[in-house]
């Protein structure tokens, strides 16, 4: 879950700001979430360990009311060992900043005084960005002729050299301001942007001295594109889907990043993850092979067999039989340092007779991944490989012929890298859909692979809304629709000249690190998966799409 850097902190690991790039560092982020800006301190718009909030005791927070900064009252939640904290936002409420002064902390000779500042801003809302006073070190956007104009503000003025890091869809720039303080950037969406700015100068606090102060400020600003487009399609199709009672028993435990198909009128799972997120050990992963037939005629899920506990593996049905492809195995005890491989293990389970048979390796290592199965073919895309130095991202698609079962992996060249995406054979294409990129994060890029001509082309991006993007997303194709549900908690469809996509559904609650699995001609089922919010889904929901999907060029 979340963005899986498998990197563990402590309270302290906030001096190594001055030693890392700015968006690999803890720093204090403000955003607006389903009508509430929530305060979180980690290494993006995601909760970490609840432990370090305690850092933020001086932490004040404020609303722009009338141009004025009024004081506000934050509460701290927590869940599953994250924290962080929340107040209620309203539609006219466009502008929200955080400042806390943290203390002084230092490597060997280098003492510093770290001060930081967080900013939300809605630039719909039209009012203006700058209120009656501002933060020590302070980010001012304004859009100008299709771009956005960041101007830096330190001790109140526009000032110089003053570092600045974006994120945003498109990936990552990094900026210094001019002598006019600003930097310019091209719009897009939800953008996040980091400031740093350090001043040479000594002092005490606390009775602690240091030689240097260095101000480090958040901005996250929310711009019209994306949630127009996402607004726009809910109405530009007919196809509507059905929420009915399959009587389909509850997932057996929660559990995330699981391989699942439906093979023989039943669902098997294997692998998967339990426990908090960010914690791994043996005991946390699935070594259970599950099986649920899809008529409702089993009370509960039942074990047909044994696995290797793996997380972030695929499976695949073909001609009756399970194929496991990759995934992530931790060899370490709970407690103990993390020791997490990629496997590059192929293995096919025969239901009837409730036995594995290893197949060829993959060419390397690789979990995090997805597959899907065209023809005889299976294909594998995304993903790492994990277990030596930094995780080696993937750079091709694999492709394995399952009538030749002696044969090798083939390697195809993929225009992209990233992980905990969805892979989906439909209408003769395959469909790479969003997942987190190595430069970027969270993505809804999608990548089309045409079987007929071996060839990629972009695909029209998932319209989803939030900073998780199409990350951990699940796919289907059923009933001749391509149908993708993200965390946000919206289903989407493609258009039928595939160059858009349509909000069909909103869940309840959104799911990630789920699937999508066809059950019968016209219904699928979500299984499993999580969501920060509402913790793990043991709910198996069914749907019955009802209707035909129309272009959406006629909206």
């Amino acid at each position: 879950m979340r963005n899986y850097r498998l990197l563990s902190f402590i309270i302290l690991a906030v001096i190594q700001f001055a030693f890392c790039s700015l968006s690999h560092a803890h720093f204090i982020y403000v955003y607006s979430h389903d009508g509430k800006a929530k305060v979180v301190f980690g290494e993006d718009l995601e909760p970490d360990q609840a432990k370090f909030l305690a850092g933020l005791s001086s932490m004040k927070a404020y609303k722009i009311e009338n141009g004025k900064r009024v004081p506000i009252e934050l509460t701290q939640k927590t869940e599953d060992g994250t924290g962080w904290f929340e107040t209620s936002l309203s539609a006219s409420e466009h502008m929200v900043d955080v400042h806390c002064p943290y203390g002084v902390f230092g490597r060997g000779d280098k003492k510093m005084l770290l001060d930081y500042s967080a900013k939300y801003i809605n630039l719909n809302a039209g009012k203006p960005a700058i209120a009656d006073s501002l933060l020590p070190l302070d980010l001012i956007p304004i859009m100008k002729n299709g771009r956005l104009e960041v101007t830096g503000y330190f001790d109140g003025k526009p000032s110089e050299n003053i570092e600045i890091e974006v994120t945003r869809m498109a990936g990552e720039s990094i900026a210094k301001t001019n002598a006019s303080g600003q930097a310019v950037l091209n719009l897009d969406a939800r953008y996040v942007v980091r400031g740093k700015f350090s001043v040479g100068e000594t002092g005490e606090l606390n009775g602690k001295t240091f030689t240097e102060k260095r101000y480090y400020c958040t901005l996250v600003i929310d711009t019209e594109p994306l949630q127009q487009k996402s607004a726009d399609l809910t109405t530009a199709t007919k196809t509507s889907l059905k929420k009915v009672d399959a009587k389909l028993a509850d997932f057996p435990k929660g559990m995330t990043s699981f391989g699942a198909t439906v093979v023989g009128n039943q669902i098997f799972v294997v692998g998967g993850k339990s426990g908090r997120a960010h914690h791994y050990a043996r005991s946390f992963q699935n070594r259970d092979v599950f099986c649920l037939p899809v008529d409702g005629s089993q009370k509960k899920w039942r074990s047909v067999g044994e696995n290797l506990g793996l997380q972030g593996l695929s499976i695949v049905g073909h001609k009756g039989k399970v194929y496991r492809i990759g995934g992530l195995e931790a060899k370490n005890k709970e407690g103990d340092e993390q020791d997490l491989h990629s496997t590059a293990s192929f293995v096919e389970f025969d239901p009837a007779t409730k036995t594995w048979r290893k197949l060829p390796d993959l060419p390397e290592g690789r979990s995090s991944i997805d597959a899907c199965v065209a023809g005889n073919n299976i294909f594998v895309a995304g993903g790492w490989n994990m277990g030596e130095g930094k995780p080696r991202w993937a750079t091709k698609m694999l492709r394995f012929d399952l009538s030749k079962p002696h044969g090798s992996w083939q390697q195809i060249e993929s225009p992209f890298k990233s992980r905990a995406m969805a892979l989906r054979h439909h209408n003769g294409k395959l469909f790479a859909i969003g997942g987190i990129q190595q430069a970027g994060g969270p993505t809804n890029k999608v990548h089309v692979y045409d079987l007929a001509t071996d060839e990629w082309s972009n695909g029209p991006a998932i319209p989803t809304s939030g900073p998780m993007k199409a990350f951990g997303c699940s796919a289907v194709s059923i009933n001749g629709q391509l149908l993708v549900s993200t965390y946000d908690g919206g289903i989407f469809a493609l258009s039928n000249d595939g160059k858009d996509w349509a909000k069909v559904h909103e869940l309840d609650a959104g799911r990630f690190f789920h699937q999508m699995l066809p059950i019968t001609d016209n219904r699928f089922a979500l299984v499993g998966g999580s969501h920060m919010e509402t913790g793990s889904h043991l709910e198996v929901e069914v749907f019955e799409v009802t209707e035909n999907m129309t272009d959406a060029s006629t909206k």
